[in-house]
């Protein structure tokens, strides 16, 4: 038997021999999914199958470089309940957020006893092992996305799964109760009994601080980034992966940078492009793509209004487990501590929501008193 020969012999019993440098698993490839086709497909889904059947109408991303999922790690569909719907309660130990595409006054998701109000551009929080259901009470059809930490629990052979004994839960806490509770002046003697506990981050809050913003340098790799930040920690969304919102002024680029963890994007509003190694992405509003791990990548709004990208990002975890290292294309070896040291060129650092250096056009009460309403800070 010859090297060659050993190495299918390996191969045949799924061993591999250290020498052999044929790829040992799927890559998680740079690709665009269009939302013409996404919602094409989920609208035709709310014509033939009830959530009753499908447990949960979802269209999925599948990445090309892979047997099944988006990525490794984090994952994004886009789901659709019809008037009168029912989502039925269940909870798992996947971490999950929604971002709302198409709401309604009458449409909600109850977690963990509180029902949260599901209008177009909020973002609502799932922790893992929280119960929780959505009802469409209007009379048109909503739409999210979901993202999960999925794939990164299948690892770990942790994924567990459990359903509500009733079709829905029983509300059990006021309106906004989370937002009272957890909000920036709090109640010392309620303790959260999630590390994350269950939120919601109005867009209309989410938007005012964007245009708050519009006018001050901005970050160098993003454009205007807010990252919604733990109410009761001020660090990433979750405890495994984080939610990012973005604007691309018109005609900004911004410069090229890589990263150690993996990053889902969804294009919300308006159009742009996104270069991804020598991949030209080409983004319309609907569009949801994925930048792999250590690809660099940076952003160019060629047209003359903003565009918004909301996006989540598996960088906590790879924080937590010491794998994560960042790298500007034209200043490489940037560590993180170097990094946020450059950024108090760019206007503001995570300090209270205090800005190092404030906007001419803006006082630092002001600016303070503008950011303050949503838990955020600037990567």
């Amino acid at each position: 038997m010859d090297l060659e020969g050993l190495n299918q012999w390996l191969a045949e019993r799924n061993l591999k021999g250290h020498w052999d440098h044929q790829p040992w698993s799927q890559t998680v490839r740079t690709h665009l999914w269009k939302g013409k086709d996404i919602f094409e497909g989920l609208n035709q889904a709310g014509e033939l199958i009830t959530t009753g059947e499908a447990g949960r109408r979802t269209i999925q991303m599948r990445n090309p470089g892979l047997s099944a999922g988006m990525t490794n790690t984090i994952h994004i569909s886009v789901q659709l309940v019809n008037p009168g719907e029912i989502a039925a309660a269940h909870r798992h130990t996947a971490a999950a957020i929604r971002f709302i595409l198409k709401g309604n006054p009458k449409a909600y998701t109850v977690v963990q006893g509180e029902r949260l109000p599901m209008s177009e551009g909020d973002l609502l929080t799932t922790p893992n092992w929280t119960w929780h259901d959505h009802f469409n009470g209007g009379d048109e059809p909503i739409v999210w996305l979901d993202g999960l930490d999925i794939r990164l629990v299948g690892t770990f052979g942790a994924m567990i799964q459990e359903n509500f004994k009733k079709e829905q839960q029983p509300i059990e806490k006021p309106d906004h109760y989370s937002a009272k509770v957890f909000g920036q002046a709090r109640p010392t003697w309620i303790k959260s009994e999630f590390a994350a506990p269950p939120y919601r981050y109005p867009w209309t809050e989410t938007y005012a601080n964007l245009l708050a913003l519009k006018e001050s340098a901005g970050d160098p790799f993003d454009g205007i980034l807010l990252e919604y930040s733990n109410p009761l920690t001020g660090g990433p969304t979750l405890q495994t992966f984080s939610c990012q919102i973005q604007l691309l002024r018109p005609k900004e680029k911004t410069q090229s940078h890589r990263h150690t963890s993996t990053t889902v994007y969804h294009g919300f509003r308006g159009s742009a492009l996104t270069k991804v190694s020598a991949n030209n992405l080409n983004w319309d509003q609907g569009d949801i793509f994925v930048v792999p791990s250590w690809q660099w990548h940076s952003h160019e709004n060629t047209t003359d209004e903003d565009a918004i990208l909301f996006s989540i990002t598996d960088r906590p975890a790879a924080e937590a487990l010491g794998l994560y290292r960042e790298e500007a294309e034209e200043t490489k070896n940037i560590s993180r501590k170097e990094r946020r040291e450059r950024k108090k060129e760019f206007g503001f650092v995570r300090a209270g929501l205090k800005p190092a250096l404030p906007h001419p056009g803006f006082s630092r009460r002001s600016i303070t008193a503008l950011c303050s309403p949503i838990p955020w800070r600037l990567l």
